[in-house]
């Protein structure tokens, strides 16, 4: 699973404690806050929000509508003791959830799954790198962080995803991608340094060079 960032925003120190033991035992990394004075500092680090609406200075709506200002699409799930209708469909509505406490922790787990998955697809994981192949997408470091590639090099990083762990030699390259040019050998070279220096791979180890032979995507390495 992809090591997702929760922000928790719980002044009710009994309930805070208890999510961040539940997710972390899920294995989201967690940051708890008990009020909402540090989360604009640290919200573009956060994939989801926890947030109670009752919280001292600023309430959740209020916190909520600041992180949306921000142009940030992190999806946020109100956990509150309010149970009225009024306060659901205001929640509904600057959110993307909204639970009542009690709550059931294996429900809010099972909302929370859905909505990553529906926010940020299915990811697999190299080193620091979060590659979501079906959007054709690559994160470097956290999902706020897309790696911008242009469609050449988009186009070469995903054929050597698409044949991870085996060498693909220039020959390879040509065919899928420049079938009628003429073979300018440096081309290749060329297109993987602007690769791996935009993915932080300056060592090659994600994509290796194999002396003689052409390029590996690998996806087995020591860390």
């Amino acid at each position: 699973m992809k090591e997702y960032n929760i922000l928790v925003v719980e002044d009710d120190v009994m309930i805070g404690d208890l999510l961040q033991k539940i997710l972390q035992r899920e294995g989201y990394h967690v940051c708890w806050k008990s009020d909402g004075k540090e989360v604009l500092d640290i919200i573009h680090k956060m994939d989801l929000v926890i947030m109670d609406i009752m919280l001292p200075g600023d309430d959740g709506y209020q916190l909520t509508k600041k992180i949306k200002k921000l142009g940030l699409n992190i999806p946020i799930i109100f956990l509150s003791a309010r149970n009225d209708m009024e306060s659901k469909l205001q929640g509904l509505t600057i959110g993307e959830d909204y639970m009542c406490k009690p709550f059931d922790p294996r429900e809010l787990l099972l909302r929370m799954k859905k909505m990553l998955e529906n926010q940020y697809g299915t990811f697999t994981q190299i080193r620091h790198l979060s590659i979501d192949a079906e959007l054709r997408k690559v994160f470097s470091d956290s999902l706020h962080n897309e790696v911008a590639f242009t469609a050449i090099e988009r186009k070469i990083f995903f054929y050597l995803y698409e044949n991870r762990d085996r060498i693909l030699t220039k020959d390879h390259f040509f065919e899928y991608l420049w079938p009628l040019e003429d073979r300018n050998q440096n081309i290749v070279n060329v297109h993987m340094k602007k690769i791996r220096a935009k993915i932080n791979d300056n060592p090659g180890e994600i994509i290796q060079n194999i002396y003689g032979e052409g390029y590996r995507l690998n996806t087995y390495m020591k860390k």
